[in-house]
């Protein structure tokens, strides 16, 4: 397969800004052979995704993004060819879906006592999918004029730490690879140099417990809030992924990690991703589970 590939997108189904037949349509659009649909803790937008693929010719890999816990660390884990019915994987995410939920009016009352008044049924409204995050809640704060932009809002009032932060439920990490194995997805890292930890101790526990990949080619570029020596380490820290996913048998797959046009986020294809990942991919979930499902469509 010749070609490039883009393995991390998101749509309307969590916090992106376009559909998943818009988001596959600009991948066929780009000339890209294959994308994933790997929204945030949900999988709502994986059967439209996988209809316009059919209908567009491209590859839609259905897929997954789970916000989880390590030790005392945000992780996020991507889960690829899931099996979107599975019945675990679909109550885990139910349980999250639930978490976010509550969590908005709490925010909201911390903004309240900061002076900043946002109409909850505003913010609902942002979010078209299923799942309300701070990303709407942000781009409501930037229509408003509280701020102006996403970066600002979350820099100032609720990213982790921040004063309008509020937590919500999270699987382990060990959970969310368990949940994504049980629904035959293969479980990978994603963007690990965004975890502030040793990645040999991250990935030594998690191969372990049968992660399969880790999230190498990435917009770390586009990272905000870090020091210049955190940019500085980006290349030495790579060569050192590269090192231990060889020696624990870990495939390295790659996106832009696209939430549509959004200021300072990368774009659709803009990670150049040789098609050869999608097809370690694919040739990890045979050695798991056997043939790919076929044919990869909604029932």
């Amino acid at each position: 397969m010749n070609g490039f590939v883009d393995l991390h997108a998101h749509t309307t189904a969590s916090d992106g800004t376009e559909s998943p037949t818009q988001v596959v349509s600009k991948a066929q659009a780009l000339g890209l052979v294959g994308v994933a649909i790997t929204d945030h803790d949900t999988i709502h937008g994986v059967d439209e995704g996988l209809r316009a693929g059919t209908n567009l010719g491209i590859d839609v890999v259905p897929g997954v993004e789970i916000s989880c816990n390590w030790k005392t660390h945000h992780v996020h884990l991507l889960g690829f060819y899931i099996n979107p019915r599975d019945e675990g994987l679909v109550s885990l995410l139910e349980w999250m879906r639930q978490g976010r939920l509550d969590r908005l009016p709490r925010m909201l009352e911390k903004l309240e006592e900061l002076g900043i008044s946002v109409d909850q049924q505003e913010v609902e409204s942002e979010a078209t999918g299923e799942s309300t995050g701070r990303p709407h809640l942000a781009r409501v704060m930037v229509r408003n004029g509280v701020v102006t932009s996403m970066e600002e809002a979350f820099d100032k009032y609720l990213a982790y730490g921040r004063p309008a932060y509020a937590e919500r439920p999270r699987p382990t990490i060990i959970e969310g690879i368990h949940a994504i194995m049980q629904a035959k997805g293969v479980p990978v890292l994603a963007h690990p140099l965004t975890v502030d930890v040793s990645q040999s101790e991250l990935i030594g526990e998690l191969a372990k417990e049968n992660i399969q990949g880790v999230e190498y080619y990435y917009p770390y570029h586009q990272v905000s809030g870090k020091s210049e020596s955190w940019y500085a380490e980006i290349p030495s820290q790579l060569v050192l992924i590269k090192e231990l996913a060889r020696k624990r048998d870990l495939i390295l797959t790659g996106g832009s990690d696209y939430h549509g046009p959004v200021p300072g986020k990368a774009d659709l294809g803009s990670i150049q991703i040789p098609a050869i990942v999608l097809e370690q991919l694919r040739f990890r979930y045979k050695q798991l589970y056997g043939a790919l499902p076929s044919p990869l469509l909604p029932a």
